[in-house]
């Protein structure tokens, strides 16, 4: 073949297989690579993230969107350099994304000047984007736009065929091979996972669907609910270019403003809920109200308040000990006690502090 049809075949989009003689790659430095975040994904891989339905995961990626663009460090992970993305979802209401993106830029303190023009949001709900010939479609905008990275959010949104099937699934992983190939860019995209506890599961066996997924990606992000704390997420990372990382716990945390955003929390052990997490159990504050409702604004002696407790809530006498501990703990505490003693006499009484 010449080098005339080699061009020709090039820009109708067929590559011509290279073989490449492995004593040269013994005599020069390979290409330095192009890291998105350091020491987890590069410019051109294929990135997944994987959660349970409603985990936050869109959350996850906005503000990793965010933080990309504007060039400083989300979470732990820190990017180089400022990023042009592409995020391209399929599920929320242009108005609610609106929102979402206001209040995590809030949180973050990034402003417009932070961004630029590199963080260009396609809200494809109802365009009737679906598979190769999708993703064909767009592509042209796309290549104009030069993305770093390009994030798809959902996966299942964008795919056609059946969802289990390792060929249907190849289609449209090859798809995004094709898109990186013609962008440069890492190409990430938002994965459920199946039914059950994904706390049971290695995080190489997440994710619906055929498990050539599994086997397809550079880098994964695995998030699995906090075995105690509701409002925390347990992130594990699999790569495939570089050193294994150790899970951390990110919580959900919102300011005065009610601006909203996911923080570290390195005093956390990241445990992960599984199938035999016992449930956790309900802050003490719970039962202040059937406290007062039994006080009924009178006092009482503690010994049937205490009865009458425990037959209202069904809690165990260690339970009700930390309540009253708590309850009568502090400056300003919600119950105040009472107690006599003299010679051969005790008695103790309790009434809400009002």
């Amino acid at each position: 073949m010449d080098d005339a049809e080699q061009q020709v075949r090039e820009a109708a989009g067929e590559k011509t297989p290279q073989f490449m003689n492995a004593a040269e790659y013994l005599k020069k430095e390979p290409e330095p690579s192009d890291p998105i975040f350091e020491g987890v994904f590069d410019r051109g891989d294929k990135v997944v993230i994987i959660s349970t339905s409603k985990g936050r995961k869109t959350f996850y990626l906005d503000q990793m969107c965010l933080c990309l663009s504007a060039g400083i460090p989300f979470l732990r992970w820190r990017c180089p350099k400022h990023r042009r993305v592409v995020l391209i979802q399929f599920e929320i209401r242009p108005h609610h994304k609106h929102r979402r993106i206001r209040k995590l830029a809030g949180a973050l303190r990034i402003k417009p000047e932070s961004l630029g023009d590199r963080f260009h949001i396609l809200n494809a709900r109802g365009l009737g984007i679906q598979g190769t010939e999708g993703l064909e479609k767009i592509t042209p905008a796309l290549l104009d736009f030069q993305p770093d990275v390009i994030c798809i959010d959902p996966l299942y949104k964008l795919t056609t065929g059946v969802e289990n099937a390792a060929e249907d699934a190849k289609i449209m992983l090859n798809a995004f091979d094709v898109l990186a190939e013609k962008t440069g860019a890492a190409i990430l995209f938002v994965h459920h996972d199946p039914k059950g506890s994904p706390g049971d599961r290695d995080i190489r066996d997440r994710g619906a669907g055929s498990n050539v997924l599994g086997r397809d990606y550079d880098a994964c992000f695995a998030l699995t609910s906090h075995a105690t704390e509701e409002d925390a997420i347990v992130v594990e990372t699999l790569l495939r270019n570089y050193r294994p990382q150790d899970p951390i716990v990110i919580e959900w945390a919102e300011d005065e403003r009610g601006n909203y955003c996911f923080i570290e929390r390195a005093d956390m052990i990241p445990q992960k809920k599984t199938s035999r997490t016992k449930p956790a159990k309900p802050p003490l504050t719970t039962y202040l109200p059937y406290a007062l409702s039994i006080l009924n604004g009178d006092e009482m002696e503690i010994a049937p308040f205490k009865a009458a407790f425990k037959s209202l809530t069904a809690l165990g006498d260690n339970r009700i000990k930390d309540f009253m501990s708590w309850a009568t703990a502090g400056g300003n505490p919600p119950l105040v006690t009472r107690e006599e003693r003299r010679k051969g006499h005790y008695q103790k009484w309790v009434r809400a502090n009002c």
